[in-house]
C-alpha cells in the first residue's frame, strides 16, 4: 500500500518520495488508529504535535506538544479555507 500527497510525481508505475509505503502483510495487520498516527507522522514531519486549540471571536490559538504556540485570526482561518 502506497500514500501518497496530491499531484506526486511518478516515474514510470513508481511514486517519487511517497509519504508511508506498507507492504500487504503489513497493512492487513495495522490497525486504524496506528495507521492514522504514522500518516500524522509522516506529514507532520519534523514539526512538533498538534494537542488543542482554543477558540474565540477574533480566532483560535493552537498549542503544540513542545510548548510552542500559534495565533491565527478569523481571515487567517478563512484564507486557509480557500
Amino acid at each position: 500500500m502506497v500514500f501518497v500527497r496530491a499531484d506526486t510525481l511518478k516515474v514510470g508505475q513508481q511514486y517519487v518520495d511517497p509519504l508511508l509505503v506498507l507492504s500487504g502483510s503489513e497493512y492487513a495487520k495495522i490497525t486504524f488508529a496506528d495507521l492514522h498516527e504514522r500518516i500524522c507522522d509522516a506529514l507532520r514531519g519534523d514539526r512538533p504535535r498538534h494537542l488543542m486549540e482554543v477558540w474565540g471571536p477574533k480566532g483560535v490559538r493552537v498549542m503544540f506538544e513542545d510548548g510552542s504556540a500559534r495565533a491565527m485570526t478569523v481571515d487567517d482561518l478563512k484564507d486557509r479555507r480557500g
